[in-house]
């Protein structure tokens, strides 16, 4: 195959279609789970609810606003946020207006000294995080424009535009630094301004000039968006790109409250039997359990940037010992260490089965074994997972 075979072949290929990794859903994870973030925001029924949901490609039509509001980061696409962020080395000083793929008039805007962006898909495939992070870089004023919405196939999605600004903008108006973002429904009189294409920017002299003099914010934006992307367990792309923005923005945004974004943080208590199930089955890598059999010791480390609130260690864990607040101060999740040991201490080996267990006075059996001692024939399931079951 010759070198320009290939590139025709892979240029074909269409990176704007949306697969979903079933096996990384919540719904696949956890029985008790009720996200319902992505079928919820399908504009066109697309994904149907289960566990796993399912995603049917012969209706999707690629807005791509499940990308953003999966918690784990279970569907796969390129959005167009790099490519925004590559626009945004392009900008001065000028106000910038996002349009989405379907707008009928994104040549006429707010203002003449605006310059307009188009993306291929809706604006509610975004995110918070994305929104952030181009004001981080210097976009002072960013509007998303919202005023055909009624009359798109995907107006449901209106409302999630809506939200996505106004919770980029309770950080934004913290910052101080003349940063806003903005949702407008109407436009009285629009006039012609500058359109780009999020994938093919303008770049003339004066351009190659400014990049070069802007490599540093540049380079800061490509390692913001290289962690965009979920892979493995970790948090999706929108809270992946929420914490290298916010992780920037310490001091000015320690008085924003984190409620509604999904945050939250844990206690452990002296019931815990160091098991580890917790850390093995937290889907974004908040929790860490590590076992140390030489010098009979565990430690459980608690990421709480990377908590998405879904509780599923909560439901698995067989001593109920984890508390969750879904309600955290932002020095709580941000102020603190990247990880923080929320339980430790010494093991010793159960007497029946030779597991390793937390050492706990007067204890001889792990918790599987001292149900078995007492229920010879009964079969161990968490009660939450029972409780679960009959509702």
């Amino acid at each position: 195959m010759s070198l320009l075979n290939a590139a025709e072949r892979f240029a074909a290929i269409d990176r704007s279609e949306i697969t979903l990794e079933s096996k990384r859903c919540l719904h696949a994870q956890d029985q008790l789970s009720d996200c319902a973030a992505c079928f919820d925001i399908c504009p066109v029924q697309a994904i149907a609810g289960g566990k796993p949901p399912t995603l049917n490609s012969e209706i999707c039509e690629s807005c791509m606003a499940c990308l953003p509001v999966c918690p784990v980061g279970a569907f796969h696409a390129d959005d167009d946020v790099a490519d925004l962020l590559t626009c945004a080395a392009h900008v001065e000083d000028q106000p910038v207006e996002l349009l989405c793929g379907l707008h009928p008039h994104p040549e006429t805007g707010t203002s003449p000294e605006a310059i307009g962006i188009q993306i291929q898909g809706c604006l509610a495939s975004l995110g918070t995080g994305a929104l952030l992070t181009l004001s981080n870089l210097g976009i002072k004023r960013l509007t998303l424009r919202a005023e055909t919405c009624v009359d798109c196939k995907w107006h449901s999605l209106h409302s999630e535009i809506h939200s996505q600004a106004g919770h980029a903008a309770r950080f934004t108006s913290a910052w101080q630094d003349d940063s806003a973002i903005e949702c407008v429904d109407e436009i009285q009189s629009p006039v012609e301004r500058t359109l780009w294409n999020a994938k093919n920017p303008p770049l003339s002299r004066r351009d190659l000039f400014r990049m070069m003099a802007k490599q540093g914010q540049i380079a800061l934006a490509r390692a913001m968006e290289k962690g965009g992307i979920a892979s493995g367990r970790q948090p999706g792309r929108d809270r992946l790109r929420m914490n290298s923005t916010l992780s920037n923005r310490l001091e000015s945004s320690s008085t924003i409250t984190l409620d509604g974004f999904g945050f939250a943080t844990l206690t452990i208590s002296e019931a815990c039997t160091a098991c580890g199930t917790c850390g093995r089955a937290c889907p974004s890598s908040a929790l860490r359990f590590e076992k140390n059999n030489d010098e009979a010791t565990f430690s459980l480390t608690f990421s709480p940037k990377n908590c998405i609130g879904c509780d599923l260690c909560d439901h698995i864990c067989l001593p109920d010992a984890i508390s969750l607040d879904h309600e955290p101060a932002f020095q709580q999740v941000f102020g603190e260490e990247e990880s923080q040991v929320v339980a430790s201490g010494s093991l010793v080996q159960c007497e029946r089965c030779k597991s390793w267990m937390a050492a706990r006075e007067g204890v001889k059996l792990c918790s599987l074994c001292e149900y078995r001692r007492t229920h010879p024939f009964g079969s161990f399931m968490p009660k939450k997972i029972i409780k679960g079951s009959r509702s």
